[in-house]
């Protein structure tokens, strides 16, 4: 386990004082911190120890059924019921549905379950180990609260569970609480190289960014990351979550008002936290009074001094979207476009997030925002910017010239070299004419000259598709642009050019 020796050390001095004196202990955390799996290896540390371990684990599914979890927990020793007077084994057995009787009173249950512990443990010493305490039923969390509290002496032990921030009807008091937090940086890494070791590195610290140290969500993201990285879409704050992931989450949105919900998802596709921009895009409504319900749930918080609104967990946003429905998606982005106005950039994107079916309108916005984000040296958001634009064009002619200077940009920049002939080919399907003749050709040379060095083929492209192309006057235009210091359309520095020297 990486990054779990403090905890699994304080886990190992609870189950060494359990021959010399009984003890409870409650392991709590955020949901996929790996409590569950700190209590296994609990588990197997008593069993190496010789103790006896009792396991169950709690179920919203079973949470109305009466000693649901008693039954599961005791289950294994029902023959040692015989052992106790006729009185407590009776209540006893029909509590756990292995007799038939009167529903027998609580404390009778109590004070059986607890002699009954007692005299298990005068063998070898017990444990008894509930995960997800949280989901379990009433009548068995009044039995376990009142074992708890009699322990002293008895050579028993109660670990539990429980899920930070939830309300449950184990009554705490007399358990010692252990806190498990996130993994640092350093155990999260070592955990991703260990289950990833050839996962770019970019993707990796994408991965620690949205994960948090969060061992669920290291497990469960990189599936979906690496596929976004392999298709060569934009680094969007939100992702996919899995099932399990989403579940995690899920429980604490529920219950929000519907205006909160929206307000939060408009919050996370804004993703700067600016609250000016959230209150002109809701002025509609109440301003941003619909906010308090999730600050009080420790799903956001507010800076007033910066007024910049903040998740608590970035895959929060991730679980918003997934509750949303495509209108309410649609409708957030055109309310976020309207109140970008004076930002053409982000306002592009939000058209492009909104749009229903082509528009060459929105398609142009982003195809100057690409070239835009290029000067800034930003390949991956020229690449994204184009290829949306390719989706949104309204003729194939466009498509092909967007999906070729996204080739040519991936392959000058030196990414991911399949990306580019999978963008290339995307181009001369979807117009093989002189409009993306330039680019695609650029593209082909830079892939043969990073490739397998075919320089006097490349040469050949390169002189065939300019005497083809004639320069149109969109191709000039940015090639000026180019000249005053973007890389769209001029040859790289280093390799690839030192290899055009030596054509013929």
């Amino acid at each position: 386990m990486f990054g779990r020796n403090a905890d699994l050390d304080q886990l190992s001095e609870f189950l060494d004082g359990l021959p010399e004196r009984g003890d409870a202990r409650l392991i709590c955390g955020e949901a996929g911190v790996g409590k569950s799996s700190l209590m296994t290896a609990a588990a197997e540390l008593a069993v190496a120890a010789g103790m006896r371990v009792l396991r169950a684990s709690g179920s919203e599914f079973e949470a109305d059924v009466s000693y649901s979890c008693l039954n599961q927990l005791l289950l294994p020793v029902n023959a040692n019921l015989e052992r106790l007077p006729t009185g407590p084994r009776q209540a006893l057995s029909v509590a756990l549905g292995f007799g038939a009787g009167p529903a027998p009173d609580v404390l009778l249950v109590c004070n059986a379950a607890l002699p009954l512990l007692a005299d298990l443990a005068t063998d070898v010493p017990v444990v008894l180990v509930v995960d997800d305490v949280h989901w379990i039923d009433r009548a068995s969390a009044v039995v376990l609260g009142f074992i708890a509290r009699r322990l002293q002496g008895c050579r028993a032990g109660l670990l539990v569970s429980a899920r930070s921030g939830t309300a449950s009807f184990l009554d705490r008091r007399g358990l010692a609480e252990q806190v498990i937090a996130p993994l640092d940086s350093e155990a999260a890494r070592e955990l991703v190289v260990a289950n990833h070791p050839a996962m770019p590195a970019r993707v990796r610290q994408r991965l620690l960014d949205l994960a948090q140290g969060n061992p669920l969500a290291l497990t469960e993201l990189p599936a979906t990351l690496l596929g976004a990285a392999h298709r060569s879409v934009p680094q969007a704050e939100v992702v996919p979550l899995s099932d399990r992931l989403q579940a995690m989450f899920a429980a604490r949105l529920e219950d929000l008002p519907e205006t909160t919900r929206q307000l939060l998802l408009l919050a996370t596709f804004e993703g700067a936290g600016d609250i000016r921009v959230l209150r002109a895009a809701f002025a509609d409504q109440s301003g941003l009074v619909d906010l308090a319900p999730a600050e009080r749930a420790q799903l956001v918080r507010v800076d007033d001094a910066t007024a910049r609104i903040g998740f608590r967990h970035p895959l929060i946003r991730s679980a918003i979207v997934a509750m949303s429905t495509h209108e309410e998606r649609r409708s957030a982005h055109l309310a976020l476009a309207g109140a970008l106005t004076e930002d053409r950039e982000r306002r592009a994107w939000h058209l492009a997030a909104a749009a229903t079916g082509p528009d060459e309108t929105v398609a142009e916005l982003l195809e100057e925002a690409g070239h835009r984000v290029m000067l800034r040296g930003d390949a991956f958001a020229a690449i994204a910017a184009l290829v949306r634009a390719a989706e949104l064009s309204t003729t194939s002619s466009d498509r092909g010239r967007r999906l070729a200077e996204a080739a040519y940009i991936g392959a000058e920049a030196g990414g991911v070299i399949e990306d580019a002939r999978t963008l290339l080919a995307d181009a001369r399907r979807a117009a093989p004419d002189s409009a993306a003749a330039l680019h695609a050709a650029n593209a082909a040379a830079f892939l043969m000259l990073n490739g397998d060095g075919d320089v006097n083929t490349a040469h050949r492209l390169l002189v065939g598709a300019t005497g083809r192309s004639g320069v149109p006057g969109r191709t000039r235009r940015r090639n000026r642009v180019a000249g005053s210091g973007s890389r769209v359309d001029g040859p790289r520095r280093g390799h690839g050019r030192r290899r055009q020297r030596r054509s013929p």
